[in-house]
């Protein structure tokens, strides 16, 4: 007698016990059902599984997370999916996920979808951050620090011509601003007056931003390539405040490519197709 039949046995009444019982099997492997029947509490079932007590589960079942394409596939080279195996996947949450037990392609031939393996791909620390900037106005220099952490992914302009912008947009936090645009290529130019001394009177100085930047960016971590990704420079005054911004243009379409590139990927080398959620 196992372990969870005795437990089944205790929850009974204990006349109904001594009077008569009968223990059978049930519909699914392991399942057992215990039935007595006694004159004070008339009919009892009581129902137990004995697949917990066994050293392995009767069949697989359970969800696996992984990080990273290369992990997945060697999952799914680890044990391959069969005939009823699928790919499903979401652009849009960076997820994908096989499931090995899903309904059979044979009419009326359910499958019970809980057993599957997970890609989550985790997003890129500096595509994050730049997204969480974009559009933001920032003090000079908050907006300083901000871009110098980020300044290795910059493409254009210069990364040696970015910092000394972000050197002289720190130098001018006291100055008083006024900002034009110069026609010829559609940089911004901050002219800020400088107080030197109560009696020195002020010195003018002029601070050239560019109208673009060019960023090399990847949407997620491990991701073999990375992207162009362009971003308006922008700045403000208010009062005598200069403040200033990168609004990234939109890259759902670099999102759409680099998915296409890992679904592909894992398509080709499981052969099967990905079912987009």
């Amino acid at each position: 007698m196992t372990e969870a039949l005795t437990d089944a046995l205790e929850n009974l009444s204990d006349n109904a016990v001594r009077l008569a019982y009968e223990v059978i099997d049930g519909s699914a492997p392991g399942l057992k059902h215990v039935i007595a029947v006694d004159v004070e509490h008339g009919l009892q079932i009581q129902s137990i599984d004995e697949e917990s007590s066994l050293p392995f589960p009767w069949r697989p079942k359970g969800n696996r997370t992984v990080s990273e394409v290369d992990s997945f596939l060697a999952e799914l080279h680890r044990r391959p999916l069969n005939e009823s195996g699928t790919l499903w996947g979401s652009a849009a949450a960076g997820k994908l996920v096989a499931v090995y037990n899903d309904h059979a392609p044979a009419p009326h031939v359910g499958g019970w979808r809980d057993d599957t393996v997970t890609l989550q791909l985790k997003a890129d620390p500096d595509w994050e951050q730049w997204h969480a900037m974009s559009g933001k106005y920032y003090g000079q220099t908050d907006f300083g620090d901000r871009v110098e952490e980020l300044l290795h992914t910059v493409q254009e302009p210069d990364q040696a011509e970015l910092l000394e912008i972000i050197d002289s947009v720190r130098a001018s936090s006291k100055g008083e601003f006024q900002s034009s645009i110069n026609r010829a290529n559609g940089a911004q130019t901050v002219v800020f007056n400088t107080e030197i001394s109560a009696t020195a009177g002020k010195a003018t100085n002029t601070l050239e931003v560019p109208q673009f930047v060019k960023l090399q960016l990847r949407p997620w971590e491990g991701h073999p390539v990375t992207y162009d990704v362009e971003g308006y420079f922008r700045l403000k005054i208010e009062g005598s405040r200069l403040l200033l911004t990168i609004k990234l243009k939109p890259t759902r379409q670099i999102i759409r490519q680099a998915w296409q590139e890992i679904t592909n990927t894992v398509a080709q080398t499981i052969d099967k197709p990905v079912y987009a959620q």
